[in-house]
């Protein structure tokens, strides 16, 4: 049902939700962003508009600078790269979230989903990572969990430039995204076994590793269970690693990746900045 916008009566932001999810996905972004800011200036004190509003804010599919690198907002115009990494099939393996079997249409429809999707009902964020105009990998957090403040963290970069400044870039870039944008406490990672050149990066970068499970997942390929090694990295230690934040500071940096936001652990929950 459609919410009753002429009315004087702040509408359910819950309605509120599902009408933009509609909008969304028949009339476009634009469209959405449209209704949900008509909306606030309707209603300015309304709290749950307030949160809505601010996951339609046109910084979050804004390309992000830093560095050496550039990180874009995974969609349709990114499909022919995104394909050429799923026709990779080892590279594609290590990444977990590009699957085996998926087709040409089916990888479409998810870049049309996710261009238009809103974090908080996605529980997820991808970005196609540039040097300058040549796509070179993808950064992604999946399982965003705003109660917990948590998220598992996904980064492939490919062969050639894999080097340590981009690699660098590409890392620290994205977890400004999700300690300061996204508010979180901890980003973990789950890397097979296998990758073990990845865990040894991750923790020069000051991530911890917290152990091994075993028999997590099934690999069809070689018919057999594969284990995880299971890394992580907290607020606080993000904050005071000296590496980081030397690395961080020496970069000229957006202000929405510098501004910290606690986003509302449930619907009940206020926005704050």
């Amino acid at each position: 049902m459609t919410p009753d916008f002429n009315s004087q009566l702040p509408p359910q932001a819950d309605a509120v939700q599902e009408w933009l999810a509609r909008l969304r996905s028949q009339q476009g972004l634009a469209k959405a962003q449209e209704t949900i800011f008509y909306l606030m200036r309707k209603f300015p004190d309304h709290l749950g508009l307030q949160v809505l509003r601010d996951w339609h804010d046109p910084v979050w599919w804004k390309p992000i600078e830093f560095g050496a690198i550039r990180l874009e907002r995974r969609g349709p115009e990114h499909f022919e790269f995104l394909w050429s990494l799923v026709l990779q099939k080892d590279f594609a393996h290590q990444l977990k979230h590009l699957p085996p079997g998926l087709t040409p249409s089916d990888l479409m429809l998810v870049l049309s989903n996710e261009s238009t999707a809103i974090i908080p009902e996605s529980r997820a964020i991808t970005w196609v990572i540039f040097k300058g105009e040549q796509p070179i990998g993808i950064s992604m957090f999946v399982n965003i969990n705003f109660k917990n403040r948590t998220a598992e963290q996904i980064m492939g970069i490919m062969p050639g430039y894999d080097t340590s400044f981009l690699v660098a870039d590409a890392y620290f870039s994205s977890l400004l995204v999700a300690y300061n944008c996204l508010g979180l406490n901890k980003v973990q990672g789950l890397i097979y076994d296998s990758n073990e050149s990845a865990a040894t990066l991750q923790q020069r970068f000051g991530f911890q590793r917290e152990g091994r499970l075993r028999q997590a997942v099934w690999h069809e390929a070689s018919q057999r269970y594969l284990d995880l090694i299971q890394i992580s990295l907290l607020h606080e230690e993000f904050l005071v690693n000296r590496f980081i934040q030397r690395y961080i500071g020496r970069e000229a940096r957006h202000p929405f990746l510098m501004r910290r936001q606690e986003w509302p652990r449930s619907t009940g929950d206020r926005h704050r900045e």
